[in-house]
């Protein structure tokens, strides 16, 4: 395939669903992925599309725009194992936690099994799903508004149960990381439920794989310095690392 008739077949791509990870381009164009992530260069160095975490997005559509819980559930997948495995450790029997919505959390949610009379808080319906499987979990469900096509809710009422409540840890996760702008997110929707759950816990881990670090998206939920650690795969940039330190926070890398 010519390269140039490549590229534009990525950008149309793209630009027709709003946002596509690497695998599915690679799968749609009959392509490798190194291709693929070069091209992806090529078009965001041109302004054509934009890199974002796990993927690539239209730059013809909104910046809001964010990649599907299914594009999520792709992504990453092993190293969203070891950092669960590595936030395990840090769950212990009779305690209260909360755990955030989305992919991140719900791979270590899967693994909470055998932690005794544990009590944890979720406002996300797969990993409410696979908690209720566990009968030493007690569960608290935070309804609101749902987030379609994410199945997580947000707005007042998922605000109100977190201002009730405190637990001893929460477990979050961002779309984005910048030791500059700190944690982030592409929409405004959840962001006063993260917010919220800072507030409500003694100690926040903050769970990143290493695509989202470094890259800044549309809103800033609260800077890095408010979390007390960050697992993050073994893939990240060793500079990226020391600067996230130099903001006074763990930094573990599994």
């Amino acid at each position: 395939m010519v390269r140039n008739r490549r590229l534009e077949q990525v950008r149309e791509a793209v630009d027709r669903i709003g946002f596509s990870t690497v695998k599915e381009l690679a799968q749609s164009l009959g392509t490798s992925e190194a291709t693929v992530r070069r091209d992806i260069t090529v078009l965001d160095n041109s302004g054509m599309l934009k890199k974002v975490p796990g993927g690539v997005m239209s730059l013809s559509r909104s910046m809001a725009i964010e990649p599907s819980l299914h594009a999520r559930s792709s992504m990453n997948t092993d190293e969203k194992e070891r950092m669960s495995q590595a936030a395990l450790k840090y769950i212990h029997d009779n305690e209260h936690i909360i755990l955030d919505a989305g992919t991140t959390v719900l791979t270590l949610a899967r693994l909470l099994g055998d932690i005794k009379n544990l009590t944890a808080i979720t406002y996300d319906m797969q990993i409410t799903a696979e908690l209720s499987r566990f009968t030493n979990v007690s569960l608290i469900m935070a309804g609101g508004l749902l987030r379609r096509n994410f199945g997580s809710f947000y707005g007042y009422f998922t605000e109100s149960v977190f201002k009730e409540i405190h637990a001893e840890r929460a477990f979050i996760s961002c779309d984005a990381l910048s030791p500059e702008l700190g944690i982030m997110s592409y929409t405004a929707d959840d962001i006063g439920v993260k917010r919220q759950i800072i507030k409500s816990a003694s100690e926040i881990i903050l769970l990143c794989d290493h695509s989202k670090l470094d890259v800044k998206t549309f809103m800033s939920i609260a800077p890095v310095s408010a979390v007390s650690r960050i697992i993050i795969g073994k893939e990240a940039h060793p500079q990226s690392v020391a600067t996230l330190r130099e903001c006074g926070v763990e930094v573990e890398l599994v």
